[in-house]
């Protein structure tokens, strides 16, 4: 089975793999992914092995670096050689995934998209996770799944624990804020949680995540905070503790990005605010959520990464994710 981006389309594939064990414990099951989508896959018990493939430094290197390029999916290609199949699965539908399908040794080839080589499932109007199992259908392999998981170890419990301890969260009333993502039209103003801050009871704290570039731009946008009710963590924590952590929390408020994904397979009660993308097509399955749009914007889902003109997302109030942190907490906040 093949899947390699993004993050949450990764975690999103971990409910096709649960399905597919409960179709046939007694497979054996491949999942070849990408490097910084690894740790998703990790620990999930429903894997047999593990493929690696750098898309990412593929796509930044093929012009710089072409014969590592070509080397590095040369050597991920033998590796996909390296056994025979029954089935293959791509989940993904592009090139850098369809060259990994096409070459592997299977008596059944299955696709999400139009390649015209394998058995085919196109119907990008679906929700993401239903179009995945449109291809475990097509490969007889039942309905597919819904439930996405993300396994981690001790190790991680025991890291985030001492994190947690370190910061005085334990006992505490705290929020998990996730407030960037790689598309700024998704990204709710970082400005806009102090204002939010000061609507919480005093005793609330808001924890933040994010990458290290992300680190000072937090930092900045909460300085008039006291440095009792703010916690900035991006930087420090890899992606099996950020899934951790995401299950420690008393509630997540975040957009469209994985974090979203990761709180929705926990479980945790979750305020999701949406702008230039549907959540019809992409957002979490379940009750444990609650989704935000601004009001009257008359957002078209315009899907635009990095500038949208309506500016969507900045127009959902700060009182409108009070009341929904409420309603999906039931009062806790």
């Amino acid at each position: 089975m093949i899947k390699q981006t993004s993050l949450g389309d990764v975690l999103h594939s971990t409910a096709q793999a649960r399905a597919i064990r409960e179709r046939l414990p007694d497979c054996r099951l491949t999942i070849l992914t990408s490097t910084t989508a690894q740790d998703i896959y990790r620990h999930n018990p429903h894997v047999d092995r593990i493929i690696l493939f750098d898309r990412y430094q593929v796509k930044q290197s093929w012009w710089k670096q072409p014969g590592w390029v070509v080397r590095h999916i040369v050597e991920t290609l033998r590796e996909v050689r390296r056994e025979p199949y029954d089935l293959a699965l791509d989940l993904q539908g592009r090139w850098k995934s369809v060259i990994f399908l096409w070459g592997a040794r299977a008596s059944k080839r299955f696709v999400k998209g139009r390649w015209w080589f394998a058995h085919r499932f196109h119907h990008p109007q679906l929700h993401a996770l239903e179009e995945m199992n449109g291809v475990l259908k097509l490969a007889g392999l039942g309905g597919g799944g819904q439930q996405t998981e993300f396994f981690t170890s001790a190790t991680e419990k025991r890291s985030v624990k001492q994190k947690m301890s370190r910061h005085s969260l334990e006992g505490r009333r705290w929020i998990l804020c996730c407030p960037i993502s790689r598309w700024p039209t998704k990204d709710w103003p970082l400005e806009n949680y102090d204002e939010l801050a000061r609507r919480l009871p005093d005793d609330v704290m808001l924890v933040f995540a994010g990458s290290a570039k992300d680190r000072e731009a937090i930092r900045l946008a909460l300085a008039p905070l006291p440095v009792s009710r703010v916690v900035n963590l991006a930087g420090d924590l890899s992606l099996a503790e950020f899934a951790e952590l995401v299950n420690q929390a008393a509630a997540v408020l975040t957009g469209d990005s994985f974090s979203l994904h990761v709180a929705t397979a926990n479980g945790r009660p979750t305020v999701a605010l949406f702008g230039p993308t549907d959540e019809t097509r992409v957002g979490p399955i379940g009750d444990s959520t609650v989704i935000i749009r601004a009001e009257n914007a008359n957002c078209s889902r315009c899907y635009r990464r990095t500038y949208c003109p309506k500016a969507c997302i900045r127009k959902i109030r700060p009182d409108q994710i009070h009341q929904a942190l409420q309603r999906v907490t039931k009062g806790f906040f």
